[in-house]
């Protein structure tokens, strides 16, 4: 019997050290005292006792009395180990499903690699399923690929935002959309790009500009207000260009 490894997988499902060399004792000896076991074991009778005090709690041992004398024997093993089963499967099937309602907390949130196009369109359509508030865009995307989630945002009344260099119609998305067009940008297809801010708490940022496409995806606050400040500077400015003309530029460069 390799009663090293028998103590050392005692341990792996929670018996103490001392709990597991007493459990051992008594399936090698059943029906043995106190004194018996901390002789066999060279402990001092109170620490084998308390031992024994803990493994009764636990349901792993039983006792009774013969001649007045605390006898101590172990249960069913069988038994033992099968209810010791369908307890971590309860606890691990609970965990599992309420860990994933745990809100995470902390200064900081990670930031999540999305590595081609299709990463990125899951992620907005993502990101819109969740916005509660306001969402603000910046992207030549087609935004008629993600015109379900989009519809259900103007279904309940959330506010949609859209800066872009590009004139598209997107008013039967419920879509408020502000387009600069001062730059005669020559965007081609392969030449994509999105900023997308939910909430001031989710952003993404992505574009094609060196070759392969790439992102970032992240629930820090941080980075959404920037991304939310830049698509605003950006309405702002077109605004600006929209009252005073082109020249806007010039003049806000001198000022500064």
């Amino acid at each position: 019997m390799e009663s090293e490894k028998i103590l050392e997988n005692l341990e792996k499902i929670g018996f103490g050290r001392k709990e597991a060399e007493v459990f051992l004792e008594l399936i090698k000896n059943p029906g043995g005292n106190g004194s018996q076991i901390a002789k066999a074991l060279g402990y001092p009778r109170t620490t084998v006792y308390q031992n024994l005090d803990i493994l009764q709690k636990k349901g792993y041992i039983n006792s009774y009395l013969d001649k007045e004398i605390t006898l101590y024997e172990t249960m069913d093993i069988n038994q033992i180990f099968e209810d010791y089963k369908k307890e971590v499967n309860n606890a691990t099937n609970f965990l599992k499903e309420e860990l994933k309602k745990v809100e995470v907390s902390g200064k900081q949130k990670q930031f999540y690699n999305l590595n081609s196009i299709e990463d990125i369109k899951d992620k907005f359509r993502a990101v819109l399923k969740k916005a509660e508030k306001i969402v603000y865009i910046n992207t030549n995307l087609d935004l008629f690929e993600f015109e379900k989630e989009l519809n259900k945002l103007k279904e309940k009344g959330i506010r949609v935002i859209l800066f872009s260099f590009n004139h598209i119609e997107y008013k039967s998305l419920g879509v408020e959309t502000y387009i600069r067009d001062s730059f005669n940008f020559n965007i081609t297809e392969s030449e994509k790009r999105i900023m997308v801010a939910a909430d001031c708490s989710a952003a993404i940022i992505g574009s094609n500009y060196e070759g392969e496409f790439c992102g970032t995806y992240s629930e820090n606050k941080l980075l959404a207000n920037i991304v939310t400040e830049h698509i605003k500077n950006d309405i702002h400015l077109m605004k600006l260009e929209e009252t005073f003309g082109k020249d806007v530029n010039k003049i806000i460069t001198l000022e500064f």
